[in-house]
């Protein structure tokens, strides 16, 4: 268990793994006063009988009526908060604000009593006592809890909290009476929950990024920030919060929506919670917002705070709602009077250093814009136009003062699907489940009375992938549906998915190569249980599915290993010849681009292929270069491109040859044609050397080079 669960937690196990992180003599004292035992037990058997207290309600009782009147208001406020864990410091500031004047004492009597558990953070050593614990605290504080099993049964516990609806107090501002003609307004309670929906979907697509300080970067703090899905004044938002962007993302990964990896946000799962109705869905949101710390009303988003004021506002929150819930559900009162009680007494408003900042109005609009919209509150007006608020039978029994709401009438049908495969979604009808159902398969466009979504392939994919079908998507619109689907809706749709089910996804599998497709039919024919994927491939999930006796193997192949050198190249430089035993799909794919293919001897596990002026003309053409090629040859044959191969691929490149006529001087020894082409006499004379002894000369130079010879005593025939 961490102070940041997303995910339900099973407490009285969380208290047992922290049980068995206390000293021998620590357990045997916290067992002594829950469980008073007559005898000296095992340290394993006391853990278990403490474990198996906690869920009983008969030794819950006796031990909470030896308890002082603190101790019981301490876990009570942790019952009314529905939030089990609390930062110890800010579990102190409630009971001062209760009036308890050394909160600390009702906090370790708690704990001595095995009723409270601190947390303790990874590698702390075996606790010797509560003192220890307090005097080295986590690099996130001290966080205490208490199974709900314990503080559910102080429910009841008068924290002491006035009646505000009367005026007694000369210190409180005056609470108008509502307008004479003033109507009550309650929210759907919706607005949070499609805000939610609406980041989900998101983070689906891309997930937000924080730096190493907690900070998001540039422009995932962007995409908090200018959306007006996120941020805009809702259907029910009557006034602006600071960063309801941020707020939404931290609400959202207490929540478990979004989940943490290695820095980035990624999508979750949708709470389990949607499915069974608004007020647990509600619940969820009301339970995570007493978790945010980064975020509190004034101040917005503070990342860089060390000791972020977000749970002492949230403490103070819980205090206002609890003396909300304290009126007559009839009576009605201003925001002013309730943050003016708060402040009095909460200690984070006491003191000289109380910046100006914090004494400004926030209760009001946190109400507005968070409360009511969460249907924790409903509204009215007074004469002059003001604000008057009270709580709501959900707020009620969210803080443990009701029972839960009577279900409202539900109105099912409340889609209108467009041919346009547009959805507007009338929000009277509107359910979490129904909600979460839609998130799945359409995005959310525009949060409104009528909200308007759009059904996209990508939606309907991620909808199947996560374990919808065409069945289950039609039927959900056409039972939500006002009007029957159009067809143009339902052939897309069929049309999506059949396009995914045409996909089979095979965690493993081994790649079957024939010789012809003729082969792959004869295979078929022996009874192999395979996917074809071309005329002669095939696909099998495993390699023990193969019976091999009815095959001839000519090879394997291994894709992750350099290509294999399997080409022999003929002796006029164009004819290829390949090893079909050593041979590869990436080879009988790359050589039809260049090379023609030629019939293959009978028996032979050779097939031949020859480079022709049109195939590599058809190379050229679909970007093959002379590097490229030259890279080819030295792979797959193990020497350079040969020159015939050259000389047909960069024919039309080549410089236009000369004709000319001239005459050919034959010697007798090599060593006298290099004395021709170096005496300077006679190099001159001399047109081209066209071999070891071969040498051309120009017709008209033929009198002086015999004339230059005859002076060495060298005679040259007549021509």
């Amino acid at each position: 268990m961490t102070p940041a669960m997303t995910q339900p937690v099973d407490w009285i196990a969380a208290a047992e793994a922290a049980m068995t992180r206390y000293d021998d003599a620590l357990l045997r004292q916290v067992a002594g006063k829950l469980l008073k035992p007559r005898s000296q037990w095992p340290v394993e058997e006391l853990r278990a009988r403490c474990v198996a207290a906690l869920g009983n309600p008969a030794t819950l009782d006796r031990r909470l009526k030896d308890l002082a009147p603190t101790c019981l208001q301490a876990l009570a406020l942790l019952a009314h908060s529905r939030q089990p864990l609390w930062p110890m410091g800010h579990l102190l500031e409630l009971l001062l604000a209760l009036g308890d004047e050394s909160p600390l004492m009702a906090v370790f009597q708690l704990m001595e009593t095995g009723l409270l558990f601190p947390v303790l953070p990874e590698g702390f050593g075996p606790l010797r006592s509560f003192e220890q614990w307090v005097g080295f605290p986590a690099p996130g504080g001290l966080f205490l809890f208490a199974p709900p099993s314990v503080a559910d049964r102080v429910l009841g516990t008068d924290l002491g909290l006035p009646d505000l609806s009367r005026e007694d107090d000369p210190d409180l501002p005056a609470s108008p009476a509502p307008a004479s003609l003033a109507t009550t307004q309650t929210a759907d309670g919706l607005d949070w929950l499609l805000r939610l929906a609406v980041l989900w979907q998101q983070i689906l697509a891309a997930p937000l990024r924080r730096t190493q300080q907690g900070a998001y970067f540039k422009r995932d703090q962007e995409r908090l920030t200018q959306d007006d899905r996120l941020t805009g004044r809702g259907v029910d938002q009557l006034a602006e919060l600071p960063d309801a962007g941020f707020l939404l993302a931290e609400l959202a990964e207490r929540l478990g929506l979004l989940r943490d990896a290695e820095g980035d946000l990624q999508a979750g799962d949708l709470p389990a919670s949607w499915e069974d109705g608004l007020p647990a869905a509600l619940a969820d949101v009301w339970a995570a917002f007493l978790r945010v710390r980064q975020w509190n009303p004034v101040d917005g988003w503070r990342v860089d705070d060390a000791t972020p004021a977000g749970t002492s506002y949230a403490s103070a929150i819980l205090l206002a709602m609890l003396l909300l819930a304290r009126l007559d559900p009839a009576a009605w009162i201003a925001p002013a009077r309730v943050q003016a009680w708060v402040q009095k007494r909460h200690p984070y408003w006491k003191g000289d250093s109380v910046r100006p900042s914090r004494l400004k109005p926030w209760l009001a609009d946190w109400l507005l814009a968070f409360a009511y919209p969460l249907r924790l509150v409903q509204l009215s007006k007074d004469d002059a136009g003001g604000w008057l608020v009270r709580a709501t039978p959900l707020a009620r029994w969210l803080v443990g003062q009701g029972e839960m709401p009577a279900a409202e009438p539900a109105f099912p049908q409340t889609l209108l699907v467009q041919p346009n495969l547009e959805i507007l979604a009338y929000r009277q009808g509107l359910t979490p489940a129904l909600v979460a159902r839609l998130s799945q398969f359409a995005t959310w466009k525009a949060l409104s009375p009528a909200c308007t979504l759009h059904l996209e392939p990508e939606t309907v994919y991620r909808a199947l992938e996560a374990g919808e079908s065409f069945e289950t998507i039609k039927a959900t619109l056409e039972r939500h549906g006002t009007r029957a689907l159009p067809p143009a809706v339902i052939d897309l749709l069929r049309t999506w998915s059949n396009k995914r089910d045409r996909i089979t996804v095979l965690p493993a599998g081994v790649l079957l190569e024939f010789a012809s497709a003729a082969d792959l039919e004869d295979a078929f024919a022996r009874g192999l249980q395979a996917i074809r994927l071309a005329p002669a491939l095939a696909l099998v999930g495993s390699e023990a599915e193969i019976d091999f006796k009815h095959f001839k193997l000519t090879g394997s192949r291994d894709y992750t290993m350099p290509s294999e050198k399997c080409v022999t190249v003929e002796a006029d430089g164009v004819t290829l010849a390949v090893d079909a035993t050593r041979s590869d799909l990436i080879l009988e794919t790359e050589l039809p681009r260049f090379a023609d293919g030629l019939p293959s001897p009978a028996g032979a596990d050779r097939r031949l292929y020859r480079l022709t002026p049109a195939s590599l003309r058809r190379g050229r053409d679909a970007g093959l270069t002379p590097a490229t090629l030259e890279a080819w040859f030295t792979q797959r044959t193990g020497q350079p491109l040969s020159a015939a191969a050259r000389l047909l691929l960069q024919g039309p490149e080549l410089a236009v040859p000369t004709v000319q006529r001239c005459l050919v001087l034959h010697v007798a020894e090599p060593e006298i044609a290099d004395g021709l082409v170096q005496w300077p006499e006679t190099r001159g004379l001399i047109e081209a050397r066209l071999g070891p002894t071969a040498l051309a000369v120009e017709e008209g130079q033929l009198p002086r080079l015999r004339e230059t010879l005859a002076a060495l005593g060298i005679v040259l025939p007549s021509t």
